[in-house]
């Protein structure tokens, strides 16, 4: 295969997976009022104790939107937002209980949709998807070494 092919067959993966995941999950997601992205937002102060606006960047692109994005989630109640005692222009965020609380119910309503078509497959089929995704991993990440 050459750089082409794998360029176009990489585009159409990423798109298809992109679809796939959002028609799956989104419905989910909306019924409890908020957007994938939202979601993603919580799920990475969840899991990063000292999250702050400006580390939400890699996820939502700007530091204006990232603010924009956690002022909504704050007046809805799912985080709190406290600027940091020692240097003022950074903005310390954490999950409040709702925000944990509903974290968990999306992700238990996640599970519930995934459940009855992972335990369908094999763990061969499993092992062999986990090593692509470590090969495409390894490779994108040779890709984005080169300056």
């Amino acid at each position: 295969m050459n750089s082409m092919e794998f360029k176009s067959e990489l585009e159409a993966f990423s798109k298809l997976l992109t679809q796939a995941l959002d028609n799956a999950f989104r419905p989910i997601i909306e019924s409890f009022g908020l957007t994938t992205l939202q979601v993603r937002v919580l799920t990475e102060i969840y899991r990063n104790e000292k999250a702050t606006v400006g580390s939400l960047i890699n996820i939502i692109g700007s530091s204006g939107n990232a603010s924009t994005l956690c002022k909504k989630l704050e007046k809805s109640g799912f985080i709190v937002r406290q600027r940091d005692a020692t240097d003022e222009r950074v903005v310390n965020l954490a999950l409040t209980d709702y925000g944990k609380d509903t974290l968990k119910e999306i992700e238990k309503a996640i599970h519930q949709k995934l459940v009855p078509v992972l335990e369908k497959k094999s763990e061969e089929d499993f092992a062999v998807i986990l090593d692509g995704i470590k090969k495409m991993k390894e490779i994108l990440e040779e890709i984005n070494l080169i300056k």
